[in-house]
C-alpha cells in the first residue's frame, strides 16, 4: 500500500506547488483591453504594472506604469521582474517586442481587434496564457449572449440611422473615425457611417460634416467633457447645422468601452443600439 500512498502524496504536492507558482505570477499588460481582460478573468491581483491607457478597473491606476506606445521600453518592463508579459501588437513597437521575446520571460502578443471574432480570439488567447481557459470561455459566452440580445432588438428596429463617430481632445483635435478605428462598431448596431471611404482618423471638415448630415454623433466621454458638454459640442463648426446637432442627438459612451474592443464589447453594443434606435423603447 506504500506505493499508492506515495503517489497520492506526490500528486497533492504537485498540485499545491502549481497553485503557489500561479499565485506568484507577475503579469505586465500593455493595452487597455488586455488589462481589462486579465481582470475580467479574475487575475487582476497578478498584474504588477501596466501602460498608461489601462485605467479600468480603477485599481490598475495605483500600479507602476510602463509608459505609452513609443515611450515603452524593454528595460523598464524587465526591471519589474515579470513572469508573463501580454502586449498588444502595433501598440508596443516591434523592436521592443523582439527584445522582450529574447528575454527569459513568457511573452504573449495579442493582435489588434476590429471585429467581434477578433475579440473572442483575444479573450481565449489571454485565458490560455493565464491558465484560465474555463473562465475565458465563460467571458466569450457572456459577450455572445449580449450580442445575440442586441441582434434581437435590431430585428424589431424600424430605423437605420446615419451616425458619425468623433474623436477629439478639446477643440484642438477633432477627427472623424473611419474604417479600422472604433468606428467599426457601427456595423454591429444597425447604423451606417455618414461619411464613407475614410480609413483611420481624418480631420473634421465643416463642409463635409454639413453635407453628410449625420443623425447622431457618437463621442468618447472624455472628448465630450473636454468640449464642455453639449453646449461645447454644438459650438464645433458645422455641428449645429446637422440633424444630430439640431436634435441634440449626441451619444456619449465611456472612452475605453467604446474604443478598445475588449471584454465589455457586448455591453457597449447593447448600449449603442438602445441609444441609436429610440423606437425600441416604445415597443
Amino acid at each position: 500500500m506504500r506505493e499508492p500512498i506515495r503517489f497520492i502524496i506526490l500528486f497533492i504536492f504537485l498540485i499545491q506547488a502549481g497553485k503557489v507558482a500561479q499565485a506568484q505570477q507577475r503579469v505586465i499588460t500593455a493595452g487597455s483591453a488586455i488589462t481589462e481582460t486579465v481582470c475580467a478573468l479574475g487575475d487582476c491581483d497578478k498584474i504588477v504594472a501596466s501602460d498608461r491607457t489601462s485605467l479600468y478597473p480603477a485599481q490598475i491606476q495605483q500600479l507602476p506604469s510602463i509608459g505609452y506606445r513609443s515611450g515603452i521600453n524593454a528595460e523598464g518592463i524587465l526591471s519589474l521582474k515579470p513572469t508573463l508579459i501580454i502586449a498588444e501588437k502595433e501598440y508596443v513597437e516591434e523592436a521592443v517586442l523582439q527584445q522582450l521575446a529574447s528575454g527569459n520571460v513568457k511573452l504573449v502578443i495579442v493582435e489588434r481587434r476590429l471585429t467581434f471574432d477578433d475579440i473572442k480570439k483575444a479573450i481565449l488567447q489571454i485565458g490560455q496564457a493565464l491558465g484560465k481557459d474555463a473562465e475565458a470561455k465563460k467571458l466569450v459566452a457572456k459577450n455572445e449572449a449580449e450580442m445575440a440580445e442586441a441582434k434581437g432588438w435590431l430585428k424589431r428596429a424600424t430605423s437605420s440611422p446615419k451616425a458619425l463617430c468623433i474623436y477629439n481632445r478639446g477643440t484642438s483635435t477633432t477627427s472623424i473615425a473611419g474604417d479600422e478605428t472604433f468606428g467599426e462598431i457601427l456595423k454591429y448596431v444597425g447604423a451606417t457611417n455618414a461619411v464613407s471611404g475614410i480609413t483611420g482618423y481624418k480631420p473634421l471638415n465643416t463642409e463635409a460634416l454639413i453635407a453628410a448630415d449625420p443623425e447622431y454623433l457618437v463621442m468618447l466621454s472624455s472628448g465630450f467633457e473636454s468640449l464642455g458638454g453639449m453646449d461645447g459640442v454644438l459650438k464645433v463648426a458645422g455641428v449645429a447645422q446637422t440633424t444630430a446637432g439640431r436634435k441634440k442627438q449626441i451619444i456619449v459612451i465611456d472612452a475605453l468601452k467604446l474604443t478598445n474592443f475588449g471584454p465589455r464589447f457586448g455591453e457597449t453594443v447593447k448600449e449603442l443600439v438602445q441609444q441609436l434606435h429610440p423606437e425600441l423603447k416604445a415597443k
